[in-house]
């Protein structure tokens, strides 16, 4: 299986593409992700913290990652020192990747970030990054990430089953502030159940709904929501999706 890296970059300004060696980095602080204020992470056994998720799109293996830290030379503190990397195939059920020990950016125009790291993640689509502690000041980040990874070819029984009778649904943003859009795929004329809870149970959304034409979506609005996880729940005749939402 063929193998690719991919890119996952936090850079937004045009200043790496012209230097004369891709790997180097900015001296930027803002063109790096930066959290100067926690916030209930994707993993709810992790309570709050400064965290980053990556939607990867597709399930992955990845043995291989590469970080580039904050490096601006006035908030070179600001960069993770520990992490913990956890990984995720539908963003519900999580497991560990394991904890490592980030070094600090230099601050120069020179900087290509630290040397790849080993890693398991035999399947993943969602990886989440967390800064356990930085070198120092209020605020946590990291400036670039690249995953050394072979895409996983999901195979599924297609006998007595045509695809407008599969259930998908799909969330827009997810994490998500006060509102977001959920849209729904499946046999047509059929009805959906549609209910959100949070992790213990209490209901805040519920709704019937019908698919048409195999297609709806719907608009959501969540000013009044607390912030932290939520579980969707879908069910078209005997199918059932869930998903887990972020307010953040």
């Amino acid at each position: 299986m063929k193998k690719a890296i991919i890119l996952i970059s936090l850079i937004y300004s045009s200043s790496l593409f012209s230097q004369c060696f891709p790997d180097r980095h900015s001296t930027n602080w803002f063109d790096a992700w930066i959290s100067c204020k926690v916030k209930q992470s994707p993993n709810p056994a992790n309570g709050s913290g400064h965290w980053i998720l990556y939607d990867l799109k597709n399930q992955y293996l990845i043995d291989k990652i590469k970080i580039w830290n904050v490096n601006d030379p006035d908030h070179l503190n600001w960069g993770m020192k520990n992490i913990r990397i956890e990984y995720s195939s539908d963003s519900i059920a999580w497991s560990s990747a394991g904890e490592f020990t980030l070094t600090k950016a230099d601050g120069t125009n020179r900087y290509e970030g630290m040397d790849w790291m080993d890693v398991v993640i035999p399947k993943a689509r969602y990886i989440l990054i967390t800064g356990l502690s930085n070198f120092d000041g209020p605020c946590f980040g990291l400036a670039e990430l690249r995953f050394s990874a072979e895409k996983i070819e999901i195979v599924t029984e297609t006998e007595n089953k045509t695809t407008e009778q599969e259930l998908e649904v799909a969330i827009l943003p997810n994490p998500f502030t006060d509102i977001f859009r959920v849209e729904f795929k499946g046999k047509r004329n059929s009805e959906i159940i549609l209910e959100i809870s949070d992790l213990f149970g209490k209901n805040f959304y519920s709704e019937k709904l019908k698919l048409e034409n195999g297609y709806t979506n719907i608009r959501i609005q969540t000013r009044k929501w607390p912030s932290g996880a939520y579980v969707l729940m879908a069910k078209q005749e005997s199918k059932i999706q869930r998903a887990q939402l972020i307010k953040i």
